[in-house]
């Protein structure tokens, strides 16, 4: 097919194709800020715009055009001990997720993974995972495997949200916002780029979905930007208080999104 001949969010209206562009300007603030999080926002918007798959393959893409621009700075600042033992499992997980993408709903595993970002977080905030990182060795395989492979596989089948799952593990073995910053982003954008190459192996991507992809970037990469200039300029005490919001406002979505579907 030529791409004269190409159709963009065949039968979106504008106002809606407007309204993706902020969605994902929205979502990659959150990337830029913390070096992850921009899928499931975006996904949890624009599904009433486009659809779940589209909205689904459509951040698939952009997200893997932004980790091109923020995979440098990961690559400076990243603990690689703690993002080598997650890397495997993690591609294993959104191997497996892919395939099941393909064939199941993701409202039960996005309602789960609400709950789970929810026990996490409350376990966060009230320190539980101070006594339990006393008592079990955070860094041992069977800790960071089991964590890993859940992650990849329930991100890739609900959109997004896995990240966020690892997040009170990475705050506990990554001790500065700039190794936890820059660990997230060598862990997402590896995803990120695993999931394009299984998504694409599946068959599942377009040349119409590419164009919309590229047609979204300036929003996708003025995101960035702007939340990277609130990274910067944030003390170690604000961006952990605005994550631990973030990871609350995810919980809540990811629920009621899960909940509503179902």
């Amino acid at each position: 097919m030529p791409w004269t001949d190409l159709t963009l969010f065949a039968g979106v209206p504008g106002w809606a194709i407007a309204c993706v562009a902020v969605a994902h300007f929205i979502g990659f603030a959150i990337r830029g800020a913390f070096g992850f999080g921009s899928n499931m926002p975006i996904v949890l918007l624009t599904t009433w715009l486009l659809g779940p798959h589209h909205a689904i393959l459509l951040v698939v893409l952009t997200a893997s055009f932004a980790q091109l621009h923020l995979l440098p700075q990961g690559l400076k600042t990243a603990d690689w001990r703690v993002a080598r033992s997650l890397l495997a499992g993690l591609l294993a997980g959104t191997a497996a997720g892919v395939w099941l993408f393909t064939r199941l709903p993701a409202d039960w595993l996005t309602l789960i993974l609400g709950l789970l970002i929810s026990a996490v977080v409350l376990m966060d905030r009230f320190r539980a995972l101070d006594w339990l990182s006393a008592s079990v060795d955070l860094r041992a395989p069977p800790v960071t495997v089991s964590l890993s492979v859940t992650s990849g596989l329930v991100g890739t089948v609900s959109g997004g949200g896995g990240i966020y799952f690892l997040v009170a593990y990475l705050k506990r073995v990554c001790p500065t916002p700039d190794l936890l910053r820059g660990t997230n982003l060598v862990l997402s954008g590896l995803f990120m780029l695993g999931r394009l190459v299984f998504v694409a192996a599946a068959g599942l991507l377009s040349r119409d979905l590419l164009a919309e992809a590229v047609l979204i970037l300036p929003a996708v990469f003025l995101g960035t930007w702007t939340g990277t200039r609130f990274f910067r300029a944030a003390t170690p005490r604000r961006f952990y208080a605005a994550l631990q919001l973030l990871l609350l406002a995810a919980a809540v979505a990811l629920m009621g999104r899960g909940l509503y579907r179902i």
